[in-house]
């Protein structure tokens, strides 16, 4: 599943700017922009919000005040011009602090560690608990169920994950066979990206370090002969991470 996600901020182009951010990131999907803290309540409270951009400074009512007495609290990054709120920011746990004007990069940074995959209560564990995978990810290698066996995979030995139906097929570096496991591909897409895997298409995520060469928005991995075409709507996100910043 992907993170819903709302922005709440009083500045008409503080909106646009954020809504244009999220919209890069395949993981993040908005479900509302309010001008109005009071105005998102009805959203947070009829239907599954994750993360929720907030501005502090606004005219009806404090942001960090309005986070605080939710009776439902989802994850929160707060967005402001003004530097001195941060310390209380932090003070009720929020997942960062922006400090206007935001750049993607910034912003970027932020929205990853909501992706956290040490955080119990993230929806990565619980599509794991879904689909009964039990996977365990730890700094270096993951742990797959495969048949009737649990098997463990270094994830530098990991070339890219392929969706197939119900189950994902693992190529690996130095092996023709894959590993095929029950499990979505949003699974390793979300409990990887900040392991250095991204996704690539609706049915690919690849290992970064295995790029060989980009070309016609066609990528090539190290060790093999194929050719993963980069989905269109994966295609800004992909190159705003992985290639304008490595220019």
């Amino acid at each position: 599943m992907k993170t819903n996600c709302i922005i709440i901020d009083d500045e008409a182009l503080a909106l646009d700017i954020l809504e244009d951010y999220i919209s890069k990131i395949p993981m993040l999907e908005l479900v509302g922009k309010f001008d109005s803290a009071i105005k998102a309540m009805d959203c947070i409270m009829r239907q599954k919000v994750d993360l929720v951009f907030l501005d502090i400074n606004m005219p009806d009512i404090n942001g960090i005040k309005f986070y605080e007495g939710l009776p439902v609290k989802p994850k929160v990054i707060f967005t402001t011009a003004y530097s001195e709120y941060a310390v209380k920011g932090f003070e009720i746990n929020a997942v960062d602090y922006l400090l206007k004007p935001i750049s993607f990069d910034r912003f970027f940074q932020a929205v990853s560690k909501t992706f956290n995959v040490t955080s119990s209560s993230t929806s990565i564990i619980q599509s794991n608990q879904q689909t009964e995978a039990s996977i365990k990810e730890s700094q270096g290698f993951i742990f797959v169920k495969v048949e009737h066996s649990t098997v463990k995979i270094n994830l530098k030995e990991i070339s890219y994950f392929e969706g197939y139906k119900d189950y994902v097929k693992i190529h690996l570096i130095h092996e023709e066979k894959p590993i095929l496991t029950l499990n979505s591909i949003k699974h390793y897409e979300m409990s990887l990206f900040s392991k250095g895997f991204i996704r690539i298409h609706k049915s690919y995520v690849v290992s970064i370090d295995q790029i060989e060469n980009i070309s016609r928005n066609k990528v090539k991995l190290n060790n093999k002969e194929v050719f993963i075409t980069i989905g269109e709507s994966y295609k800004d996100f992909f190159y705003e991470l992985v290639v304008k910043k490595n220019l």
